[in-house]
């Protein structure tokens, strides 16, 4: 052989024991992470709860921004506002009810609170709903604002309620437990 086949024959096994020594810590760097059902269901209760408080957050703050600057159309939009709130928790209680829990008692423990805290925001969403359509189109600034008043505290509500219950999950067993402490999206709620 000449010496530059030789370097070629070199390089070529150089070459298949990087690949080879590639595939095996890819393969290994999944061993031993995966995510356990506990903390996938925490996961999607945090990320659910955190996005609804998000947009609950944000059309709150846009209430108080136009009440505290009064234009023309402020009550059309401050009735958007409360709907978009209204809507957000709807859909909370809808992905609540749909999280698949972990298959343990645990689970099915963690699964009931759940269920509880999806009930209670879709009464508290048909009572909001039953408001904001109940104001006269032609209702002036104070009998709008009385008429939502109610609702801002209601909204408050839900949110100590919904953290209350993820803390209360929490106690439904050591592996949901700690399935919370190890899922990202849970890090605002411990």
């Amino acid at each position: 052989m000449t010496l530059c086949a030789v370097s070629v024959v070199r390089v070529t096994r150089v070459l298949s024991l990087l690949a080879l020594s590639a595939a095996i810590v890819v393969a290994l760097s999944g061993c031993g992470s995966s995510t356990s059902s506990e903390e996938k269901f925490a996961g999607s209760v945090c990320s659910a709860v955190g996005d609804w408080k998000d947009q609950v957050q944000q059309a709150s703050d846009d209430v108080k921004a136009k009440v505290q600057s009064p234009s023309a159309g402020m009550i059309a939009a401050i009735q958007q506002d409360v709907t978009s709130a209204v809507d957000a928790t709807n859909e909370l209680a809808t992905n609540l009810t749909s999280i698949q829990p972990p298959d343990s008692d645990e689970g099915q423990a963690a699964k009931q609170q759940l269920d509880t805290l999806a009930t209670q925001f879709k009464t508290t969403v048909d009572k909001a709903r039953q408001t904001v359509q109940g104001i006269p189109k032609d209702a002036g600034l104070a009998t709008t604002a009385s008429s939502l008043a109610t609702l801002g505290p209601s909204l408050d509500t839900l949110a100590t309620t919904a953290e209350t219950t993820i803390t209360a999950l929490q106690s439904s067993g050591d592996a949901v437990k700690d399935g919370f402490q190890k899922a990202d999206s849970c890090n605002e709620f411990t």
